[in-house]
This record gives structure tokens, sequence and C-alpha cells, in this order.
């Protein structure tokens, strides 16, 4: 039964970018010319290199405007992320209130497969195994856990979708990749622009077999951190849903020390809160 969404839930909701989940649609495939698949391989391995060269990442400033309807919200977050030492990826994200205090924590630990999501100020705590099930009952949308990357990276191949292509249409500088979805009758086109030899994400959508736009996925403000280019604007937007979220990092740090503690749980599970697990949550 999904959860309710709350402020502080919500609040954390909107980093943990809402993309669709589903059967893997059948579509066509195209033999791409070999100056073309040379080409968009190339991109392809810049992208994962930027992914693979970043064993850490800290964003203590980044503003997030959440536009539902004729409502809008600014919050701001912090967001720590690792690569443990036994190969698995370790998230941390907080909501911050008017004076810098946590109002809301996410820790997602491959290593422990465990999820948490504690609301400071409900004095309650969701947890659970880390999985794509976990979020979707928390959120109540369909959400993978390789999307949150995709979208921390600016990078929509992260779950190893590269050579099923339907089209790939050139322009220049401009590259525009079709792909199927991953619910049955949706498309993604995935707009990239090389510039100085760097490729860059720049747009992403999902259209579902009507045609009609699910989702649009925007990055921008790209420059270098540590040497590795990261786009510092994410936008997302969610059409039906009426619903526009818009990420900017004002500091962003890569490959610095964080330790694991940064990760576990335990402190925030303490004696005073109400513990839910996952799979027995109430409306």
């Amino acid at each position: 039964m999904r959860i309710t969404r709350g402020t502080s839930k919500r609040i954390l909701f909107v980093f943990l970018f809402t993309v669709v989940i589903g059967c893997v649609s059948s579509s066509t495939n195209v033999q791409l010319a070999p100056a073309t698949r040379a080409e968009v391989d190339a991109m392809l391995n810049t992208l994962q290199a930027r992914y693979d060269l970043t064993g850490s990442l800290k964003i203590l400033q980044m503003m997030v405007t959440i536009e539902e309807g004729d409502q809008s919200e600014e919050v701001r977050e912090s967001l720590w992320y690792k690569k443990s030492e036994n190969g698995g990826e370790l998230l941390h994200i907080q909501a911050l209130g008017a004076v810098n205090e946590p109002r809301g924590v996410a820790i997602a630990n491959q290593d422990k497969d465990q999820f948490m999501l504690r609301l400071l100020n409900e004095q309650k705590a969701f947890v659970g195994p880390l999985s794509d099930g976990a979020l979707r009952e928390i959120f109540g949308v369909d959400l993978r856990v390789s999307d949150v990357l995709s979208a921390i990276f600016a990078n929509p191949f992260l779950d190893g979708r590269t050579s099923k292509f339907t089209s790939v249409e050139t322009s220049g500088a401009k590259f525009t990749i079709t792909r199927p979805g991953i619910q049955k009758g949706h498309v993604e086109t995935i707009t990239l622009f090389v510039r100085e030899d760097e490729p860059r994400v720049t747009e992403w959508h999902i259209h579902d077999e009507k045609g009609i736009l699910q989702q649009r996925a925007a990055f921008a403000d790209y420059r270098p951190v540590s040497g590795i280019l990261r786009a510092h604007k994410v936008e997302i937007e969610r059409p039906l849903e009426q619903t526009r979220v818009t990420v900017k990092i004002a500091k962003v740090e890569l490959n610095v020390e964080i330790k694991d503690s940064k990760f576990d749980t335990e402190p925030f599970l303490t004696e005073d809160i109400e513990i839910i697990p996952l799979g027995q949550s109430a409306q």
C-alpha cells in the first residue's frame, strides 16, 4: 500500500527523481554505419569514464525548486556518494531547514542491502532492503535505484542499455539517440552535444505509446570539477503530474575522503522513534 507523502518525505523525494519502470518493450534495432557507431561508442565511453573516475562525490550546496501546479517551494539539500571497497554504491541525502538543520535523511547502502528514510520532524523512519520496490512503496511512483545515479551523473546510459538504438541522427555537433523505454511501448530520446571533444547530455525525453510526453530531463551548466566535466543544473519535468524539479549545484567536490560511517543508518534509528519496516506500512 502506498505511503502518503508528507512534507519532509516530499522534500527528499525531489532528488530521488521519478523515472518510470515496467516491462522492456520490443522494437526493431537499426544497424548503424561504422563511422556513426564509432562516434556514438566514443561518446558513451567518455560518459562511462566520468562515472568510473568518480570514486566519491560531495555536494554541500544544492538548491532544489519544486513546482507542482501553481505551487512552488525551494529547499536546500546536501548529498554524499561513494563507491565502497566491495564495489557497492553508497548514497546519503539530507534535506535541510532554515538554519541548515536536517529535516529528512535518506541513506542507500548497497553493501548492506539497506535503505532508510528518516523523517526527523515526524519522528519516524522507513527501513528495508535496498530495492526498486522500496523506493516505489515510499514515494508512490515507479523509481529505479539506477535512475537516481543516471540523474546524479547526467548519464541515462548507466543502466547498461547502450546497444538497442532504434535511430541515431546527427547534425553537426548534435546527436539524437532514440531507444526503447523501460516501460512497454515507451520511447526515449536522448540528445548530446559534443564541444571540445567532450560530450554533454542535454535532453532526455520519455514518451508513451501514444506519443505523450511522460518525462523530460535537461542537463546544463557543464563545468569541470577536478578535471571531470559535470552538469551543475538538472531539471526534471513530468507534465501529466504538473511537476517540475530544478536542481542547481553551487559547490561540488569529487574524489574526497568520505568515511563509511556517513552511510550508517544506526545513528538515525534511535529508540524514541517509530520504525516502519517496508512492506508493513499503512496508507
